[in-house]
Parts: structure tokens; sequence; C-alpha cells
């Protein structure tokens, strides 16, 4: 459930005012709890082996009425669990689940029914994840419930390949937009071993550009593809990666401008 607005936050544009029902749609605690506890954090334990670094002292807010925004980048070739394994061991981690962040994902993986493990309807929204559009992310900077997560590289990163392991793909500019906007600090972390989750997958560009146009936006090149075509749900298939989250030092990026702000 949402928080009342404040008196600033009644300054707020009307539309992200009528927007603010994405807080609570679909989002299902009991769900999230059920599927952390039974599910991710044994897989986390026997396969993942997760390790957080920097962690022992977790970021606080440094405006108690704005969400922090924490980045990552992005791989794994078609399925997101870099960030699924990163938010499970936070999640028994953390004593205060107010700081556990709400990640922005990217909407086709509620609109493709392949990307809702097992045909779980709303699977991503349940578990808590936003579509990551504009007027979303703009409406979750008012959010106060819980910090924001999200991957600027997009599926462009996690589409990458191991052809092109580490090498960032291009970053939305809308993460230090907001944050100078909200003036809320950027907690960059970084994902090591998320190339290893698939590391026999590989993309090439003119393969992308022929699968977009049938709605698919990466093709994952290697034998994955061969076992998908036998067996859909190979499509979420991982090796045993042994992922490690890095704290970075947060970003401040509302000091690296003069520019005045409405917030």
């Amino acid at each position: 459930m949402a928080y009342p607005l404040s008196a600033a936050q009644l300054q707020v544009p009307p539309a992200i005012q009528a927007n603010q029902h994405i807080y609570s749609d679909y989002f299902d605690e009991n769900f999230v709890e059920t599927l952390d506890r039974n599910i991710l954090q044994l897989l986390d334990r026997v396969w993942f082996r997760s390790k957080l670094v920097g962690f022992e002292n977790f970021p606080q807010r440094n405006r108690p009425d704005r969400p922090l925004i924490f980045a990552s980048n992005h791989s794994g070739m078609a399925f997101p669990w870099d960030a699924m394994v990163a938010l499970s061991h936070l999640w028994r981690r953390l004593p205060n689940l107010s700081d556990l962040p709400r990640p922005l994902s990217a909407p086709m993986l509620s609109q493709s029914v392949l990307m809702n493990p097992f045909l779980v309807k709303n699977f991503w929204k349940k578990c808590g994840c936003v579509d990551a559009t504009t007027l979303n992310f703009e409406t979750m900077m008012y959010y106060q419930k819980h910090n924001l997560m999200l991957y600027p590289e997009g599926v462009a990163g996690i589409g990458k390949g191991f052809n092109r392991k580490y090498q960032l793909q291009r970053l939305a500019t809308s993460i230090v937009r907001l944050g100078i906007e909200h003036r809320t600090d950027i907690v960059p972390f970084y994902t090591i071993n998320g190339e290893y989750l698939n590391p026999h997958a590989y993309s090439w560009d003119w393969v992308n550009r022929l699968s977009k146009k049938i709605g698919i936006p990466f093709i994952p090149m290697g034998p994955i593809l061969l076992l998908v075509l036998l067996q859909p749900w190979f499509f979420y298939m991982a090796f045993p990666a042994k992922l490690t989250f890095v704290l970075g030092q947060r970003i401040r990026p509302y000091e690296l401008t003069n520019k005045a702000t409405p917030s």
C-alpha cells in the first residue's frame, strides 16, 4: 500500500498522482515470501552460492522521503537470475525489509508468456516488479516503503552473450536525470560471474535484428537453443555460477550540476 502524499509531493504532476496504483497492482508480499523461502533460498544455497561483499553496513537514504536507486550491470542470457538471486540474498540478510529494493523490470517480462515462469500469470508483478517505463520510474520516486533497483543496460545487457562478457551496453540516462531531480543517491553494485550463468550462449546483432521482427529481443545461440526447441522450460536453465555482488561507492549526481530542481 502506498504512503499518503506529503505536502511537497502534492506538487507532482497529476499524471504521476494518478499512476500510484502501480505500487500495489498485483504485488503480493505473501507470494514473494513463499517463493523466496521455499525455492529461491534453496537454489541460492545449493546452486548459485551467492556472496555479498560490502553490504555489512547497508546504505541508508540521504533523503527520508525518497528511495535510493540501486543499479548494477546485467547479464545471464535470457533469464534475470542475477537480479533474482541478489534480491533473495538481501531478503535473508537485511534486518529491515523496508530497505529491500523493488525492481523496475523490462515490460516484456510481463508481456511474454514464456518469460513468466511455468505460465504463472503476472509472475513478476506479483513479486514486486514494476514495468520500467518513464512514467513508472518517475512515480516510484515518490514511493517510500522500499528502495528501488534497476539495471540500466536493460534487455541489451542480459542478452549480450558470452562473446561480449563484461562489456557494458548503452546505459539508460533516466537513472541520472531522476537522481538529480529528486536529489537522491545512486548506489551501484557490481555483479560478478553473471556471464557464467550461461557461458555457452552467444549473441550476434544480425540474428537479434531478425528475431525482433517476430517480437523476440534476442536469441541465445548455442546448445541451450537446441534444448529449448526440445523443451521450452530449458529456457530457465542456468549453470551454477558463483554469483558475487560487490557494493560500490554511492554516487550523488545532483552534486555534479548547478541546475535547479523542482523537488
